[in-house]
């Protein structure tokens, strides 16, 4: 999965020259969060009672990503 999410960051942050990106995770979601920040994914906020799915209420953990710390990460200055 890390490899996809990579080149994914890649096409967005390269050929779609996005600025951004964001990741809405559910709280209990250990390994997505930990995807996410082995690619420099930072995590920015919870917000609470966020989605209602059957009878459940959950939070949600927003990680965000800028293309200046993608590009820092992957081509650190030499």
């Amino acid at each position: 999965m890390r490899e996809a999410t990579r080149a994914l960051l890649d096409y967005a942050f390269g050929t779609l020259q996005l600025s951004r990106l964001e990741a809405d995770i559910h709280p209990d979601n250990i390994t997505s969060e930990r995807l996410l920040q082995g690619l420099h994914f930072q995590r920015e906020g919870r917000l609470r009672a966020r989605w209602i799915v059957g009878d459940e209420v959950s939070d949600s953990v927003i990680y965000g990503l800028l293309r200046r710390d993608w590009d820092a990460a992957v081509h650190p200055a030499q």
